[in-house]
């Protein structure tokens, strides 16, 4: 069962990010748990560093124009770098790409693998599609900040979720010549 929280998050002045939602990590237990926080326009980039036994590191960076006007590098969410290399996720924001949700695969007690989909794509596996499968996602909203628990290895993943704005809704089924064009020239 997926428990949302509700928090007013963000900024204090006029630029002030609409209300957020906190879905709770799932996946296993222990480890350090870290929070990126909710207050986030968006993700720009994703790293994901795969080893013999599941995700061992990941990092997010996120955008928040309307209060820095530039990106901010977040933190490495470290494990252990053994026999592992790093696949790299990078959003287009040229053409407002978002994240609509992450599916995980879960096995032994760590995260295996991640698919992220995207208003415009979905990524291939990154990992191992090992185990069972749980997905974050709030239906008409998309992902801000992420949260979770690691040691050796990712533990347990959860995300927080703010609303999509009316021009993103709008569209979303649309299958406009002039969208399905916009979308492939930002696939390139």
């Amino acid at each position: 069962m997926q428990r949302l929280n509700n928090s007013s998050q963000g900024p204090s002045d006029s630029n002030r990010l609409p209300m957020v939602q906190k879905l709770e990590a799932k996946g296993g237990n222990g480890g350090k748990e870290w929070d990126d926080g909710g207050d986030n326009e968006g993700i720009s980039q994703i790293y994901i560093r795969e080893g013999c036994e599941g995700i061992e590191s990941i990092k997010f960076d996120y955008f928040d124009y309307v209060k820095n006007e530039q990106p901010k590098a977040g933190l490495i969410h470290v494990g252990d770098f053994d026999h592992s290399f790093t696949e790299c996720f990078d959003l287009n924001h040229t053409c407002d790409e978002h994240i609509l949700s992450v599916k995980c695969y879960f096995d032994e007690g760590a995260i295996q693998g991640l698919v992220i989909k995207t208003n415009i794509r979905t990524s291939a596996i990154m990992g191992y599609n090992i185990g069972a499968t749980f997905k974050l996602e709030v239906k008409g909203k998309k992902i801000i900040g992420f949260h979770e628990s690691s040691d050796k290895n990712l533990y347990s993943l959860g995300a927080y979720f703010a609303p999509l704005s009316p021009a993103n809704l709008e569209s979303k089924g649309s299958n406009s010549l002039e969208e399905a064009l916009t979308s492939f020239i930002c696939l390139i």
